[in-house]
């Protein structure tokens, strides 16, 4: 007889602010960038490497060898980065991280982008 099991897993976040200390500081991260041209979004946080959403999973050896990994979406209410997040986080990626602002926080607040 099958049954099912429910997994509860935690997603750390962080706010503009520790993004804005970890560029500051230029510390070991990638910051992954899951929106591209999605829904006519022309922007990236400044050296964010835009992995499109459906691709992050394939392509997660490009992102193992940073110390932390932080995935953002076009904004707070945006899923495909907490579900990437997840998803690393099921294959033993370790310190993922979601910046849940988003893309759209971060230009609102007049913060350097990078034209898509």
């Amino acid at each position: 007889m099958s049954y099912q099991k429910e997994i509860t897993l935690s997603l750390e976040c962080i706010s503009k602010e520790e993004l804005l200390k970890r560029i500051d500081d230029k510390a070991g991260f990638v910051l992954v960038d899951t929106v591209g041209k999605y829904d006519g979004n022309r922007f990236r946080i400044k050296g964010a490497k835009t992995i499109p959403y459906p691709e992050v999973i394939d392509r997660r050896k490009e992102l193992v060898p940073y110390n932390e990994i932080i995935i953002y979406c076009k904004h707070k209410d945006c899923v495909a980065s907490k579900k990437v997040a997840l998803g690393l986080k099921l294959l033993n990626v370790k310190n993922v991280k979601v910046y849940e602002g988003g893309i759209d926080e971060w230009v609102a607040s007049n913060l350097p982008v990078e034209e898509e």
